[in-house]
C-alpha cells in the first residue's frame, strides 16, 4: 500500500491542525474529525513532484508556463476520469475555491442581489456573500420520502423562489458536502429548468469529484451537460482535497462558455495571483499520475463509512452514508444529549472534535459533520466513543 496511514500520535506530535485546533473546555485533546483533510499524507507521486520543485528553486513568483501546465492537467483528468471534453484554453488558475466564489460574486453577480445556498452547506457559503453585501438565501433541502429516494435532495421549489426573489447566483456543491450525495444528472437538468428562467448564475463546487465512492454512481458536472448549462455556470475544482494538499492554495475554475470566460478575464490575474506555485505543480502531478493511490484512499473511506453505517444501524442516529467525499453529516434529532449541541457534546464527553450542525445551516442545530479520512483505528475510536453517549 503506497497510502502512509499517520498515527494520531504522530499529528499531534506534528501539530496538525486537524488534531491540535480543538480542545475540551479543560485542554484535553479531541480526536480530529473537523477540519477537511485527510490523515493519510499524500501520493507519491505528488510529493516527489513538489520537492523536485523545491530543489529546482521554484520558490518565487509563478512561472509563464504554470498556468498552461495546471490548465492542460486538469483538461486531459477532466476527460480521461468523467469524460467531459474540456479544451485547456477553457481552464484558469485560481488560488482557491473559496477566492474563485468571492471573485465571481464580487465581479459576476448583479450588486446586492441575493445569493442562494442550498443547506446544509459548506460554512464559508453562508458567511462569504455577506461580506459583499449579498444576503443569502437559506433554503434547507428535502429530506426522507420528499427527496425522491435519495435521502437528501435539492429543494427545486425553494430555489426557484429565491430567484424569484431577485437572486442572482445558486450555489451548488456536488458532491455535496457534507451530505456525501452525487447529484444525478436528471437532477443537474432540473436545477437548469429553474436557473435558466433567470438572470443569475450558477457556481459549481466540484472539489470532491474526484472522491466519489459509489462507483455505479458517476459523478457528472453540471456544465458538462450542454452550452445553455455552461452559459450561466463558473464551475470550480482543485486537487487539493482528492489528494491532500489543502494548505497549497491551487485551484482551476472551468468555463466553457466563450462571453463568460471573457467577462473572467477582466480580472482573472487578480485571482491567479496568490495560487501556490509548490501546490500548483503537486496538483499537476496528481492530475497526471495519482489515480493509483486515490483508489486506495477511496478503499480506506469505504471501509470506515461502513464500519459507521453497520455501528449506528440499529440506534437513533441519522447518519446519510455518503455516495462521495469523506465528510459525513450524523443527525442527532432522535437522542437525548443533555444541554449541550451534539458538537458540543461529542467534543466534552467523547473528545471527539466535528463541526457544529447550525454552522451548515440554521435548520440544523442537531446535526454534527464528522470527518472520515482517518486510520481504521481512529474510526473504530469514534464509532465506539459516540455510542458510549446512547
Amino acid at each position: 500500500m503506497s497510502v502512509r496511514l499517520f498515527s494520531d500520535s504522530h499529528l499531534y506530535r506534528t501539530g496538525s491542525l486537524k488534531w491540535t485546533g480543538i480542545t475540551t473546555a479543560s485542554g484535553e485533546p479531541t480526536i480530529g474529525a473537523w477540519v477537511a483533510e485527510m490523515d493519510f499524507g499524500t501520493a507519491p507521486e505528488v510529493a516527489d513532484a513538489m520537492k523536485g520543485a523545491i530543489d529546482d528553486g521554484l520558490l518565487g513568483y509563478q512561472p509563464t508556463w504554470l498556468e498552461p501546465r495546471i490548465a492542460g492537467a486538469t483538461a486531459e483528468f477532466q476527460k480521461r476520469r468523467f469524460g467531459w471534453e474540456v479544451d485547456a484554453s477553457q481552464v484558469r488558475l485560481v488560488a482557491a475555491v473559496l477566492p474563485a466564489l468571492e471573485a465571481t460574486i464580487r465581479h459576476l453577480v448583479r450588486p446586492g442581489a441575493p445569493i442562494v445556498v442550498p443547506t446544509p452547506a459548506y460554512m464559508p457559503f453562508l458567511t462569504i456573500p455577506g461580506k459583499f453585501d449579498h444576503p443569502v438565501i437559506e433554503v434547507p433541502s428535502l429530506r426522507g420520502t420528499r427527496a425522491g429516494g435519495h435521502g437528501w435532495a435539492l429543494d427545486l421549489e425553494g430555489i426557484r423562489a429565491g430567484l424569484e426573489a431577485g437572486a442572482g447566483l445558486v450555489i451548488l456543491c456536488n458532491p455535496w458536502n457534507p451530505l456525501g450525495r452525487v447529484l444525478r444528472e436528471d437532477e443537474l437538468r432540473a436545477l437548469h429548468d429553474v436557473v435558466c428562467g433567470y438572470d443569475a448564475l450558477v457556481f459549481s463546487d466540484e472539489i470532491h469529484s474526484s472522491l466519489v465512492l459509489d462507483e455505479q454512481v458517476p459523478f457528472i458536472s453540471y456544465a458538462a451537460l450542454g452550452p445553455s448549462f455552461a452559459a450561466h455556470t463558473v464551475t470550480a475544482t482543485a486537487a487539493s482535497k482528492g489528494w491532500n494538499i489543502a494548505g497549497l492554495p491551487s485551484a482551476q475554475v472551468i468555463l466553457p462558455d466563450e462571453a463568460l470566460r471573457e467577462r473572467w478575464d477582466v480580472f482573472a490575474a487578480d485571482v491567479r495571483h496568490d495560487a501556490n506555485v509548490i501546490g500548483t505543480v503537486g496538483a499537476i502531478a496528481a492530475y497526471e499520475r495519482g489515480d493509483a493511490w486515490q483508489r486506495e484512499v477511496k478503499e480506506l473511506i469505504r471501509a470506515n463509512v461502513d464500519l459507521v453505517e453497520r455501528a449506528l444501524a440499529p440506534t437513533p442516529i441519522d447518519f446519510a452514508r455518503p455516495e462521495g467525499t469523506y465528510l459525513t453529516w450524523w443527525g442527532f434529532e432522535g437522542v437525548d444529549l443533555g444541554p449541550l449541541s451534539p458538537a458540543a457534546t461529542l467534543r466534552e464527553r467523547a473528545h471527539i472534535a466535528a463541526n457544529e450542525g447550525i454552522t451548515l445551516g440554521a435548520h440544523y442545530a442537531s446535526w454534527a459533520r464528522i470527518n472520515l479520512a482517518c486510520a481504521p483505528d481512529v474510526a473504530s475510536r469514534i464509532v465506539e466513543r459516540v455510542l458510549g453517549l446512547l
